[in-house]
């Protein structure tokens, strides 16, 4: 390793009570009963005697900045002697005598001891330069000296003798020594020796695992130099990077010009699949290089995911809305994902494909309308950067809550009674709308429907809509048809009243299955017989009667016209039964109230007066009459109508269709009775 000299003269500046003076020791020695052998040691003080002259210099010598980013290790200073004298008495068998400056230098003067006398110090030659003080490496007063910006060198003298006394004898051992000050023209000087401070690195990473070769991989360590005596510590200036195919002698290498602790390798450098070794030596501000750290080994085979957490997990989802499915990337290396894949089955289903996209997302829409109703799993899977997939997660569950899937209508025969039929998933009910209007809802899985009337010739828009078990409609799918009757055959109707109803009679040539009876353009029954009785009517009705044919085609009679009046108020079962007179009531006219009421829910709200209603379609039509029997031959029919749908209608045209619910009777010859018709829905074949 390179050293540096300097050599730093005391100077008036720098010099402390500084004169020429004396520095002396003395050796004694106690008396003793017998002749024994001492060795006068550092540690054996009542035999050794250490001495300082307060006289003595102090001087300081200022640190150079011309090697303040070098290592101070050695400080030796140098006085010029002029004169030295010794002295003694006492008697001394035999031994050494020394004379001595700092514990750090060793003996300036060393010398054999006969005779109880203590030679002249000759051979400390007079008149010269000696070394008085040297610090050596690893002195902690040469960094304190560093730190400050001097070195102050004291004297620290000692003289002693070891050696054989005679029983009972004393020994006095004296010397002295004079220097030049620093105003003599021979001035003290300290030789300052400096060494250059070696860098090194240390702390590197990554030292293992994985580098990702597809992204920039930033290599890192520490910049490491001692402290130690130095005046300005070193800071790194520019480094060395190193890099190799594991296995292989030949290097990439880089010099960079920087004081950052890192280097950044571009993405697609490294090898896909393989390994690496890299290594790094950095270079301080004084220009000195570090030795190379040691090769380092990576690899660029990423390793497997499987990912978790994921959401949506044990919850209700709303199918209908677009939902985000999320889920942690989880692999040992870090690295980001580069694709991945979403599945979903039923309990009993096999798991089906719902989603994949090559991103490092970890996040998933799920577009509405996607996923069926009902409890589903799903789980997925990502490929690591290399691109090779990882193992599936465990299972996440969730209930959704959706619409079924529009249906798909895959059949119309285009005959009056239009034939639908249709395919559709989660499907628990259907409805059909035609032209716009909506036919009665109907539950079960079937998925074929025959309309219940015959259309009219021309365009039909037929929609279909299925509902599923959490009660949620699909929308609606629809298909535009053009209606063709193709019926064949020819129908003659004919009419006429028979007591409180009218009668219908016709005559068919073709192949009927059944025929329909429409009054007033209504549905009112259908038959397989050739007349039918019409217990509801009340005035002046338009019949006519279609002939059913197995296709859904028919044959229509026409429109046959019927004149209708009732002379009084009668009442009997809606099916069959006898008809009941009403014409009468004892001491007055025959009552017929009417009464209506709707379902109305009133809430109140805080800060208003007045309720909020709350109005329910429904409605109750209610009718109470009073009459008197013309017979009570009539009162026991009467009663057995309690209870039971009923037809009552009367000389004004009134048809009222509905449940006899309550009866009262005031029982003589000619009994007075009260009693109640609640009117029901009344469906025709079209369900109206």
């Amino acid at each position: 390793m390179a050293q540096y000299k300097e050599t730093i003269y005391a100077s008036d500046s720098w010099a402390e009570n500084y004169v020429n003076g004396e520095l002396s020791g003395i050796t004694r020695a106690a008396g003793l009963t017998s002749q024994e052998n001492f060795s006068f040691t550092y540690d054996n003080m009542p035999y050794f005697l250490y001495a300082i002259s307060e006289s003595w210099l102090r001087v300081r010598y200022p640190i150079s900045s011309q090697y303040k980013k070098k290592r101070l290790v050695r400080a030796q200073q140098y006085v010029y002697v002029t004169g030295t004298a010794s002295s003694s008495s006492g008697s001394l068998k035999s031994g050494r005598f020394v004379f001595s400056y700092d514990n750090s230098i060793g003996d300036l003067f060393e010398t054999g001891v006969a005779d109880a006398q203590v030679p002249a110090l000759g051979s400390l030659v007079k008149n010269q330069y000696a070394p008085i003080g040297d610090w050596g490496n690893g002195d902690g007063r040469l960094s304190s000296g560093v730190y400050k910006g001097y070195l102050e060198m004291t004297p620290n003298a000692w003289a002693g003798c070891t050696g054989s006394l005679y029983t009972g004898n004393r020994y006095t051992a004296n010397a002295s020594m004079s220097i030049q000050s620093h105003t003599g023209e021979n001035r003290p000087y300290v030789v300052l020796t400096y060494e250059d401070v070696t860098p090194g690195v240390e702390d590197c990473a990554p030292k293992s695992g994985f580098v990702n070769e597809k992204a920039n991989s930033v290599f890192r360590w520490r910049f490491w130099a001692s402290k130690t005596a130095v005046a300005q510590p070193v800071q790194q200036q520019a480094y060395q990077f190193r890099w190799r195919l594991t296995g292989e002698s030949t290097y990439q290498e880089i010099t960079v010009t920087s004081g950052e602790e890192s280097h950044t390798v571009p993405a697609g450098t490294f090898p896909e699949n393989g390994s690496i070794d890299w290594c790094v030596r950095v270079q301080s501000d004084d220009g000195i290089w570090s030795a190379w750290s040691d090769w380092m080994t990576l690899t660029t085979q990423d390793s497997l995911s499987r990912p978790a957490g994921l959401r949506p997990d044990l919850g209700y989802v709303d199918g209908n809305l677009t939902q985000q499915f999320s889920w942690e990337h989880v692999i040992s290396t870090g690295t980001a994902q580069s694709a991945y894949e979403l599945q979903y089955k039923t309990a009993e289903g096999d798991w089906q494909q719902l989603k994949a996209e090559e991103t490092g997302d970890t996040k998933a829409a799920i577009p509405k309308d996607t996923l069926p109703s009902g409890k589903l799993f799903w789980r997925v899977r990502t490929a690591n950067s290399d691109g090779v997939w990882g193992e599936w997660s465990e299972a996440a569950s969730i209930v959704v809550r959706a619409r079924p899937p529009e249906p798909v209508i895959s059949r119309i025969d285009p005959a009056p009674r239009v034939l639908v039929g249709w395919q559709a998933e989660d499907q628990q009910g259907y409805q059909i709308q035609i032209n716009g209007e909506n036919f009665p809802e109907q539950y079960g899985t079937e998925k074929e429907w025959r309309c219940p009337v015959y259309l009219e010739d021309g365009n039909c828009l037929v929609g279909v809509r299925v509902q599923n078990a959490f009660g949620l409609w699909s929308q609606w799918a629809t298909a535009q048809v053009v209606i063709q009757n193709r019926g064949s055959g020819k129908i003659r109707l004919t009419s006429r009243a028979v007591g409180r109803e009218i009668l219908l009679s016709w005559s068919a040539s073709g192949a009927f299955s059944g025929f329909f009876i429409k009054r007033d353009g209504k549905t009112i029954a259908e038959t397989g017989e050739t007349s039918f009785f019409d217990r509801s009517c009340s005035s002046k009705h338009r019949y006519e009667v279609i002939g059913q044919a197995e296709n859904g085609h028919y044959v229509s009679s026409g429109i046959q016209t019927e004149l209708f009046f009732m002379r009084d108020a009668a009442i009997a079962g809606r099916e069959n039964g006898e008809w009941i007179p009403l014409q009468v009531r004892r001491e007055s006219v025959p009552l017929h109230r009417a009464e209506s009421a709707a379902q109305v829910v009133y809430q109140h709200y805080y800060g208003f007066r007045l309720p909020h209603a709350e109005i329910a379609q429904a409605r109750i039509q209610r009718h109470r009459f009073a009459f008197s029997l013309p017979d009570n031959r009539y009162l026991s029919d009467l009663q057995a109508l309690v209870g039971q749908e009923v037809i009552y209608k009367d000389q004004w045209g009134v048809c009222i269709t509905g449940i006899l619910d309550e009866m009262a009777a005031d029982i003589r010859k000619n009994s007075d009775i009260d009693f109640s018709i609640t009117e029901t829905r009344q469906e025709d074949a079209n369900g109206e």
